[in-house]
């Protein structure tokens, strides 16, 4: 029967049904997600003729119907991607029914480096291990209104479960401190690199392209131990040379002997008669940063030392070169350089004088004075300190007994059309930016106009703008961003080339000014891939992307999403989906990168239609602006209802952006639906 109707999934005879596959079948499945077929193992046949499907190589379980599933790898249609490890099937070599190419060793492309700084963008050391790398896997929470916490993970299929690296030859090879190996990176390029940390589990590894000095997380399946083990056809970097191991290239000058018995010598002094548990300064790669340090190991052979920055709590590996017993020894070792140093640090200079600096400094290696580097100033206020706020103290009951949040209008702002940007400064002036009229103006908390804003040119569509401390204020349009002091006068653009469609502005706790980034029709694509949507940090001073977090991992549908506000709560970045109506809370905890997705379109309680903006107090009790149901919901800091927000004595009409006065505890709202911006107190 199988023959006679080949192709075809099922056969229904005498209220039998013939499958192609059966509980325990191994097979080769597309994955819906990213259309690439991975070898698989059916763990349940479901009601409705489709598969429960474990991608092997990976983990995670997907249900498949059983037109997307073939037995073996020659069976997937031409044309298809196929994953890597697919040429394996059932722990064994696929046959090859095609000749290899006659490329073979020959096919080195000059495909440049890696590029660090432009497209590996790694987290600041700062308290604890929390960046978003943009290759770590994130585990998505849907947090649902009353019902029980459900976790999944999106995108990609999780890595590999198996922290060792198995090479052709079938030797098992486990990557340590200080190996030297060939690793592929993101561009699907193979690099000569060494192994400078292994993660927690031991199923990725931060390596060093040691030909380019760039740092990155990598997969273990992604590297091999000499470039001899490469796939044939692979895309391999000129300075590979196959057959041979990778080979070090010395930077550093020669640090003493080094004990080939023991290349992890904790005794061995390094310059300055270095040794662990000593205290030093070192140079944090990743943003050129030196800090207060004390050793914990020395690699002699690797020529790195693991270091804890013991004012944030962190650790890390650092080059030998860059660790010096006083700070006094920078300077002489490295003339010309400039150099930034972190507040905690002793420099040396005025020791007598009590300084007070709340951000790292530079030195300016010609006058000797420390000049303030303001782009890591927190974005807290620096003016009046407000008494923390708590919306949930100010809720009352109604008469039918149902808990709201009373606002009463204070004053209203006229001619606000279209799409307006907002932002609070200290001291309560507002800041708008109207997109329709080209204008950006500041307005007292009486809602008279101070002043319109002037930049270096015409704004061209401003629609975002957010306070940057006691800084002042950053505006987004069409053509970049422009930053203001508090008065509203021009201060510098920023010159960041690698944005695409933006939208939202927020300023985290480094003070970076992160942003939306989707790169659609018309737009480069530099860094965010065509269609995608990222979020990027964009470090003030540097005028750089150094720190960048793809949606796609987090986004259920790619086709459908708008995201369009942000705000920061904390170490929180709250991501507003305006297509999708729902919220993206990305933070980092129990050691991995996570995302909780909340709300879903709908009128009901928790539900949203064309959600715009999220304001938080200072416990992390959201209000969230439902546009299209002309109402503001709130939420505690657990995502539970507790109630609407009650206006008087007009009602909401299309509320969108906000902004949250918290010295007078007072509610800024953009109604679009009679283009005003209206002040309320609450309570």
């Amino acid at each position: 029967i199988a023959e006679a109707v080949e192709g075809v999934s099922t056969h229904e005879d005498n209220n039998s049904v013939l499958r192609k596959f059966e509980v325990g079948s191994f097979c080769i499945a597309e994955w819906a997600e990213d259309s690439t077929w991975y070898n698989g193992l059916v763990i349940m046949v479901n009601s409705d003729g489709s598969y429960q499907v474990e991608f092997v190589d990976y983990g995670n379980v997907e249900n498949v119907i059983e037109d997307k599933m073939v037995e073996a790898m020659e069976n997937v249609p031409a044309g298809s991607i196929i994953d890597e490890f697919v040429k394996t099937v059932h722990g064994e070599v696929a046959r090859e029914e095609k000749p290899k190419s006659e490329v073979g060793n020959n096919s080195q492309e000059d495909l440049g480096s890696p590029e660090l700084e432009e497209a590996v963008l790694i987290e600041e050391p700062v308290i604890g291990d929390d960046a978003i790398n943009e290759t770590a896997e994130v585990v998505v929470k849907t947090v649902l209104s009353e019902e029980a916490e459900q976790v999944c993970k999106l995108g990609s299929p999780p890595k590999q479960v198996s922290p060792i690296s198995v090479q052709d030859d079938d030797t098992p090879w486990t990557p340590s401190v200080g190996s030297v190996c060939c690793a592929k990176w993101s561009d699907r390029v193979w690099y000569n690199a060494r192994v400078d940390e292994v993660m927690r589990g031991g199923k990725e590894v931060f390596v060093t392209f040691i030909d380019y000095g760039n740092t990155d997380k990598v997969p273990v399946r992604k590297l091999v131990k000499d470039s001899s083990l490469i796939p044939e056809g692979a895309k391999i970097n000129t300075l590979v040379k196959r057959g041979s191991p990778a080979v070090a290239q010395d930077d550093c000058q020669d640090l003493g002997n080094v004990n080939s018995e023991d290349p992890l010598s904790s005794s061995t002094p390094i310059q300055d008669g270095l040794s662990v548990g000593e205290e030093c300064v070192a140079l944090w790669a990743e943003d050129n940063v030196w800090y207060n340090a004390r050793i914990i190991m020395i690699d002699q052979q690797a020529k790195v030392a693991e270091v804890e920055f013991f004012d944030y709590g962190n650790a890390d590996l650092v080059s030998l070169c860059d660790v010096y017993r006083k700070f006094s020894s920078v300077p002489l070792a490295r003339p010309g350089e400039e150099i930034t140093v972190d507040p905690n640090v002793s420099t040396g200079q005025g020791e007598d004088v009590d300084q007070v600096v709340d951000f790292p400094v530079r030195v300016d290696q010609e006058q000797g004075d420390l000049l303030v580097d303001h782009s890591a100033e927190t974005a807290t206020d620096l003016g009046v300190k407000a008494e923390p706020v708590s919306l949930l103290s100010l809720v009352t009951k109604d008469q039918h007994g149902k808990m709201i949040l009373n606002a009463v209008v204070v004053n209203t702002i006229t001619a606000m059309e279209g799409v307006v940007g907002m932002t609070i400064l200290p001291g309560g002036t507002l800041v708008t930016a109207v997109e329709k009229d080209n204008t950006v103006k500041m307005w007292s908390r009486d809602g008279l106009c101070t002043g319109e804003v002037v930049g270096d040119r015409q704004f061209s569509n401003p629609s975002d703008v957010v306070c940057l401390g006691g800084m002042g204020f950053a505006v987004k349009d069409k053509n970049g961003i422009m930053m203001f002091d508090m008065q509203g006068k021009y201060v510098r653009k920023l010159e960041v080339d690698k944005l695409d469609t933006c939208s939202g502005m927020a300023v985290d706790n480094l003070g970076r000014i992160v942003i939306i980034n989707k790169c659609g029709e018309g737009d480069e694509g530099k860094l965010t891939l065509r269609g995608e949507t990222d979020i990027l940090y964009i470090d003030i001073m540097k005028e750089k992307v150094v720190k960048r977090v793809e949606m796609v991992d987090i986004i259920a549908e790619k086709e459908k999403t708008i995201c369009k506000a942000l705000t920061m709560y904390k170490d929180k970045l709250y991501v507003v989906d305006n297509g999708l109506d729902c919220v993206y809370t990305l933070f980092h905890e129990d050691g991995e990168d996570q995302a909780e997705v909340f709300g879903s379109p709908g009128r009901r309680e928790a539900q949203f239609s064309g959600v715009s903006a999220a304001v938080l107090d200072d416990e992390g009790n959201t209000v969230i602006s439902d546009t299209r149901n002309n109402r503001l919901q709130l939420f505690s800091s657990e995502w539970e209802f507790v109630g609407f927000v009650k206006v008087q004595p007009s009602p909401l009409a299309r509320p969108c952006v906000m902004c949250l006065d918290k010295e007078v505890r007072e509610l800024v709202v953009h109604n679009m639906g009679t283009s005003q911006v209206v002040r309320y107190a609450l309570g």
